[in-house]
């Protein structure tokens, strides 16, 4: 499992086959508090991965250091048949992606990032990575609110998340045979929508 921002009740029925949770930042939509401690404390299996930023947060929780992997970017773990690598993301806060390796199938998470500059995915066969807005409506949307004197959280999505146009640009490059788009923001939500399905049917 990749990140816990859900209540504990919606992953109840699924936790059960889960031996490691991957954990990518700080942030309450993927961190969160109440569901990691039931995890551990119902779960005696499962390993918490994370990096080092994570690690006072987690001891500060009561998780005991012994149920707790810290990784490094750039260093390849085996988790009981699967090879996971971490992946340095650029948010406001210490965040990962991560490579993820099974057999012959490899896939790549990333989501909450500026940029996938420096990234290299090259004919991966599925990817989860967020498409937070569509850049032409969120400038619309930005320049709109300061006409009318008010604030867009747009011009905060666009300097730490990726646009959908970003994250097809990077499957593209990369022949990535399958997106699954995560983190898709509600201000654009339709356009965001209305360009993955157009790029799907070329896609495909």
């Amino acid at each position: 499992m990749i990140d816990v921002g859900l209540p504990y009740k919606d992953i109840k029925e699924y936790i059960h086959y889960v031996n490691f949770v991957l954990l990518s930042h700080i942030h309450g939509d993927h961190f969160n508090k109440t569901t990691m401690r039931k995890i551990v404390v119902n779960h005696p299996h499962i390993t918490i991965v994370c990096g080092a930023f994570l690690l006072d947060e987690l001891l500060n929780m009561g998780i005991c250091e012994d149920r707790i992997l810290v990784v490094e970017v750039g260093k390849v773990y085996d988790l009981d048949g699967f090879k996971i690598s971490p992946v340095k993301a650029y948010h406001d806060v210490d965040n990962f992606g991560y490579r993820i390796m099974k057999d012959h199938h490899k896939h790549l998470h990333i989501t909450d990032t500026s940029t996938l500059e420096g990234i290299q995915a090259q004919n991966y066969d599925t990817a989860t990575i967020e498409c937070n807005h569509d850049e032409i409506r969120a400038l619309e949307l930005i320049e709109e609110a300061k006409e009318n004197d008010t604030f867009s959280h747009l011009t905060g999505a666009m300097n730490s998340h990726l646009s959908v146009q970003q994250t097809i640009e990077f499957c593209e490059k990369n022949n990535i045979l399958e997106l699954m788009p995560a983190h898709i923001g509600n201000s654009t939500k339709e356009e965001v929508l209305e360009i993955l399905r157009a790029w799907n049917e070329n896609h495909l």
